[in-house]
């Protein structure tokens, strides 16, 4: 008999349609807060050495929801910048009445990124993903989600494996063309290969919300790599 296949377009779609159900219990003020701190993010450009480029409102929103729905109790970032994807996925562990440790890295700038919220929060200024690494490593980190915004170089891959990315849920940004969320992804195919499935970014049909649209205007470029072990098939 014949097995059933389920390819990585067909697990994207229903993917993303399940994450949509992490909108359940928000209040259009919850969103509108959200959109509200990404924007005023970008006056921090003004502190930058490096002023480069952010993630997407739409790209922010779903960081928002799938923080939301996973419930990670420590997030690590490599590529910090202004904090927009930072915030997002703070504020969506925040919106669960569920504080989240989170880390990030960022090599070129030192920016202060304000927050206010219970969670708990560091920056590591003018630091790369290796040193970062290695400090979390020494503490005793257990990420649950990583956000890799920045391109991975080889002596961070030994030290992911130190801190149990097999098991942990992996958002990549970029992840189009051959911008560097592909090419991390390539980077990390020896280490969990045969742990993770990938959903690839939401299509545009998939990221529209007629109500939302124009708070959260653009495309969505994060990848996610999410460990087996968090399939389950119900019965609704």
């Amino acid at each position: 008999m014949n097995p059933l296949l389920i390819n990585q377009n067909n697990f994207s779609t229903i993917f993303w349609k399940i994450l949509l159900s992490s909108r359940n219990g928000l209040e259009k003020k919850d969103l509108e807060l959200l959109s509200a701190e990404i924007l005023s993010l970008q006056s921090l450009r003004g502190q930058a050495d490096y002023n480069t480029g952010t993630i997407s409102p739409k790209s922010a929103l779903w960081l928002y929801f799938l923080t939301r729905y996973f419930k990670p109790s420590t997030i690590v970032e490599v590529g910090t910048f202004i904090g927009t994807s930072g915030l997002s996925m703070v504020m969506g562990c925040d919106s669960n009445n569920l504080p989240v440790k989170f880390y990030s890295c960022d090599v070129s700038n030192s920016i202060d990124i304000p927050y206010k919220g219970k969670s708990t929060v560091e920056f590591f200024k003018k630091s790369d993903s290796t040193q970062m690494f290695k400090q979390l490593k020494d503490r005793g980190v257990s990420p649950e989600m990583f956000h890799i915004d920045g391109r991975l170089n080889q002596d961070d891959l030994p030290l992911l494996v130190d801190l149990k990315v097999m098991d942990a849920i992996i958002l990549l940004d970029d992840f189009e063309g051959v911008e560097k969320g592909v090419v991390n992804a390539f980077a990390l195919q020896g280490i969990i290969n045969k742990t993770h499935v990938m959903a690839y970014p939401p299509k545009p049909e998939d990221c529209s919300f007629k109500d939302l649209d124009e708070m959260f205007p653009g495309t969505c470029t994060t990848a996610v790599l999410l460990p087996q072990k968090f399939l389950s098939l119900t019965r609704q």
